[in-house]
């Protein structure tokens, strides 16, 4: 997921950013965050339109976060809005540009993860959990719990079901090319070659990670501990989902 951050209080900004980076590390999500103290600064920004979620405060030094939200929403029409004030007497404001939350600055601790949990829980009712694949001028949809993982074999991506070693299908891509939305739904690369569902590893020991289909792939050395890690976090969250 992409956030955006502004806040024209560097050091408030940095601390919001601090909670994001901490929520979505311990449920074993990534994130990108980007830090504006200004709207200038942020409507300068080429890559509006990637941003699924904008924290704002309101009372900007020269532009207020209304007017910047509305902008936000010409470059990024499904952009979340959510407004981080020390005023309450903003809020009404903030909600005429269908704000999904108004957080008071005082209470940030506790009420960002709500809000980012519940941010969280409205995309996985809204988005459709599929891997698109497009292959000689079609489209063929898979969904994201019928694949076990993907693995790469020269030009080529095989994907796997629960069917060991028989894949779904094949298709010419790279790894590195697979849509950031797929790790943010509990997907994990393995190592140079194989990317796995979290939902169906059995184990991860020895350098290896094991399948509930008994499909058994290598994991890279180099990074074991923080893959193993990254799991074992995923598996606490959601393993009994």
């Amino acid at each position: 997921m992409h956030i955006l951050i502004c806040d024209d209080d560097a050091v408030f900004a940095a601390r919001v950013e601090t909670l994001v980076r901490d929520f979505f590390a311990r449920r074993g999500l990534q994130v990108e965050c980007t830090v504006c103290h200004s709207g200038e600064e942020t409507l300068a920004r080429r890559d509006l339109d990637l941003y699924q979620v904008a924290l704002l405060d309101v009372d900007l030094d020269t532009m207020n976060g209304i007017s910047l939200g509305k902008q936000l929403r010409q470059c990024s029409p499904e952009i979340c809005l959510v407004y981080v004030s020390a005023y309450l007497e903003f809020a009404p404001e903030g909600y005429t540009v269908n704000a999904f939350r108004y957080i008071l600055k005082r209470d940030l601790d506790c009420q960002l993860p709500r809000c980012l949990d519940a941010i969280l829980h409205e995309q996985d009712h809204r988005t459709p959990k599929t891997l698109t694949i497009r292959q000689n001028r079609t489209e063929t949809e898979l969904p994201y719990d019928s694949i076990y993982y993907l693995e790469s074999d020269l030009r080529k991506i095989n994907v796997y079901g629960d069917v060991a070693h028989q894949p779904l299908c094949s298709y010419y891509g790279k790894l590195n090319e697979l849509p950031q939305a797929l790790f943010e739904n509990g997907f994990l690369r393995v190592g140079r070659s194989a990317v796995v569902n979290m939902k169906y590893i059995r184990q991860i020991s020895s350098y290896m990670v094991t399948l509930h289909n008994g499909v058994k792939l290598g994991v890279s050395r180099n990074g074991y501990a923080e893959i193993r890690s990254t799991y074992l976090e995923w598996k606490g969250q959601f393993g009994d989902d």
